[in-house]
């Protein structure tokens, strides 16, 4: 179906996980043929926006300039939301795709309603109903649940919250986590890192922004009690980019015994030592969504999360950031191999790894009229 009246597809992201879950779909909108998938670049997270589009070889279409690092929330917002006013002027695309929870999500759902350009969100629908947890993500994915004219929910439960929040049910489609779908595409074949000898591995992430302050104390606090409790783990911390937080975490835990500060890493070098760990410890949505395909337990690092399907699963536990409520969690498992077990296991409840191409079924059928329209279209079909 290629011919003038493609469907032109402007695809924003300008964080790494906004680009991890967005490929897929910019890969299966190329594959189907019709569309013309554009890449928006916004680089939000400048270093780790360009990282993953490396890893994942995505040369984008129009990159934006950066926001200041030393911007404030709203300003980095707004510098965001005008240049992407100006690449919609340049692009005149048809429909706009943005993904998930972040500043370049509820700017471009923005950007585009005020040019009256058609919105679609990936991963739709995950609430907390919490605006403070997390902050200012849930308020972000709230904006784009009323502007956006699809959506791409990852789960049932997903749709039905934007079902109670008003949302036609012809204008939301289960899909699945296209999150997933890069997990299955990346981690084929590919070996965990090797584990040091003697000692069982812990992940860590943490970055989100109710988690600074004292709940990164509380949380790196636990850590070292972790340690010092269970004397065969090691523990890993990937430190967020964030110059802040990696100064608070570097000074805290290096040089301990049994502690390694990294990162941050590129996509396949996580996925890789994500498979080699016996436990994760996180804020992060997506390792909610990664880890359970490896078999890995997630202890969530929040009080809430807007993806309870894991915790519904077995997969993952809330553990909070109080010291002792993470520390006594982690020390349960790690000390009781019967309990863990009931958490390590291979399953997925955010989807197969094939959303894009589902959501790109979707849309294909939505932009059915306008390309059987496609006068080259139907002079191939004849």
């Amino acid at each position: 179906m290629q011919g003038a009246t493609n469907v032109r597809v402007a695809i924003v992201a300008g964080t790494r996980p906004e680009v991890v879950k967005l490929a897929p779909v910019r890969a299966a909108l190329a594959a189907k043929g019709g569309f013309t998938p554009v890449w928006i670049s916004t680089e939000q997270q400048a270093a780790l926006n360009r990282q993953a589009l490396d890893t994942l070889g995505i040369a984008p279409d129009v990159a934006l300039p950066a926001p200041a690092n030393d911007a404030s929330l709203a300003a980095r917002f707004a510098h965001v939301m005008d240049q992407l006013d100006r690449a919609y002027e340049k692009v005149q695309p048809d429909l706009v795709v943005v993904q998930g929870d972040t500043s370049s999500t509820a700017a471009g759902a923005m950007a585009a309603f005020a040019r009256r350009l058609p919105v679609a969100h990936v991963e739709a629908g995950l609430r907390t109903f919490d605006l403070a947890s997390p902050f200012p993500e849930e308020g972000w994915r709230c904006v784009v649940g009323q502007l956006a004219e699809l959506h791409f929910a990852p789960t049932g439960v997903a749709a039905g919250n934007l079902t109670r929040q008003g949302v036609a049910d012809s204008r939301v489609f289960v899909t699945g986590n296209t999150g997933v779908d890069s997990v299955r595409l990346a981690a084929a074949g590919l070996a965990p890192e090797p584990a040091t000898e003697g000692l069982r591995r812990i992940m860590v992430t943490l970055h989100r922004r109710e988690n600074w302050g004292e709940a990164l104390e509380n949380v790196l606090g636990a850590l070292l009690d972790i340690r010092d409790h269970v004397p065969d783990v090691e523990i890993v911390f990937v430190a967020h980019a964030n110059p802040a937080l990696r100064q608070r975490v570097f000074a805290l835990l290096e040089g301990q015994a049994r502690m390694r500060v990294i990162g941050p890493l590129e996509y396949t070098d996580f996925l890789r030592l994500l498979k080699s760990c016996v436990m994760v410890m996180s804020d992060s949505g997506g390792v909610q969504e990664e880890a359970p395909v490896f078999g890995v337990p997630v202890l969530v690092l929040r009080e809430s999360t807007e993806r309870m399907e894991a915790v519904t699963a077995g997969v993952a536990r809330l553990a909070g950031v109080s010291r002792a409520g993470v520390a006594g969690l982690a020390c349960l498992l790690l000390t009781d191999e019967a309990e863990r077990q009931t958490m390590a296991r291979a399953l997925s409840p955010f989807g197969d790894g094939y959303a894009a191409e589902r959501i790109v079924e979707v849309l294909t059928r939505h932009y059915a009229q306008r390309l059987a329209d496609d006068p080259i279209s139907r002079l191939n079909a004849g």
